[in-house]
């Protein structure tokens, strides 16, 4: 990192991104987390359920008790698909309330379920159920992300598929990722999508694919390799173009793979070089359906304040922070970029207005 880049940083003129704060948590012997001060020590009702659900992971097959009484595979099904639907809207505070005794019951139904296509099925609910949690823990701040993910990958490998094993896999990258591991992050994405790529090219398969593409084009760009992130992002358009848009609540393994999901990353990729921009051009490109799930909407408008920061547009920015407040409240609420970007906006802005001071105390910023 540039001297003039860490002023910057320091001063509040750029927000510091994911990549920046890795390199100083490293660099001063402290955790992401701490740098981030994540979750804020203000925080709303979003993450009453949080502790249950890090209880529930840690307890993993353990959890199991023989007076358990056992739910109908098909009731578990059920509530999975909930969850999945909650989570894709970023209502982690509702999903977060139905995970723990789901993840425990599931436990139950895989040691149960004879061996074949019943124990099967019963990996497969419970690897799904450990992917929701993976990321609802991920989103809230929780340590416990990593332990989701290892769980969720184990369980996976007896599902009995392989593109959920593949899936699932890549999973252990996410809370490297945000740490700053990134060669090891790439190195688990990539023998995934190996895996993934000995499976029939039908589209969920090539959604799979596609989604780690995505994965390695933010790797690379938070590694400051702007070629090979925009190599990832090609490769993930090609395999977009024979992958169906998909409606709100309907997904191949909770992906998001989509053309409009690409044109999110590569916003996402340019915000993450430092290119404003570029950022904005490649968002003023896209043509977003409103049959996207509001997660990636939400998302892809944080992404866009970041890109406005960039350039310079502070107005703009905090407009785009607004309307991911409306789309994903939760999501947007325990951001850690949205959080910076608020702050760099509150630390030097002199017009300081009622919609900024609001959202400065939403999301835990106190301001003077």
């Amino acid at each position: 990192m540039s001297a003039s880049l860490v002023s910057q940083v320091e001063r509040g003129v750029v927000p510091a991104s994911a990549g920046f704060v890795a390199a100083a948590a490293g660099t001063l012997g402290v955790t992401v987390a701490e740098l981030w001060n994540q979750p804020p020590a203000i925080y709303g009702s979003e993450r009453q359920h949080i502790g249950e659900l890090e209880t529930a992971v840690m307890e993993g097959p353990d959890s199991i008790a023989h007076d358990r009484p056992l739910s109908p595979i098909d009731v578990l099904a059920t509530a999975l698909e909930q969850v999945a639907v909650l989570q894709r809207r970023s209502r982690y505070q509702q999903a977060s309330a139905i995970l723990p005794e789901l993840l425990r019951q599931l436990h139950v139904a895989a040691a149960a379920a004879p061996a074949g296509c019943a124990g099967e099925r019963a990996h497969e609910l419970l690897a799904k159920a450990y992917s929701c949690a993976l990321y609802c823990l991920h989103r809230l701040g929780s340590p416990v992300t990593g332990q989701a993910a290892e769980r969720g990958a184990s369980v996976a490998a007896l599902s009995g598929d392989p593109l959920l094993a593949a899936f699932s896999q890549a999973g252990r990258a996410v809370p490297l990722l945000y740490r700053g591991s990134y060669a090891v992050a790439d190195r688990i994405i990539n023998q995934a999508r190996a895996a993934a790529e000995t499976e029939e090219p039908r589209p969920s398969a090539l959604a799979v694919r596609g989604s780690m593409h995505l994965q390695s084009a933010i790797v690379a760009a938070r590694r400051g390799d702007s070629q090979l992130a925009d190599s990832h992002l090609a490769e993930a358009a090609d395999l977009a173009r024979h992958v169906p848009e998909l409606g709100p609540d309907a997904d191949y393994y909770d992906t998001g793979f989509s053309a409009t999901n690409v044109g999110f990353h590569a916003v996402a990729a340019a915000v993450e070089v430092g290119d404003g921009t570029l950022a904005i051009s490649r968002g003023a490109a896209l043509d977003i359906p409103e049959t996207v799930m509001r997660s990636r909407r939400g998302h892809h408008h944080i992404d866009t304040a970041g890109a406005w920061m960039l350039h310079g547009n502070r107005d703009q920015a905090l407009s785009h922070l607004q309307r991911a407040r409306q789309l994903t409240p939760e999501q947007t609420r325990y951001h850690p970029q949205a959080r910076e970007i608020v702050a760099a906006i509150a630390e030097t802005d002199r017009r300081r207005t009622a919609s900024l001071t609001n959202l400065s105390r939403w999301v835990g910023i106190a301001t003077t």
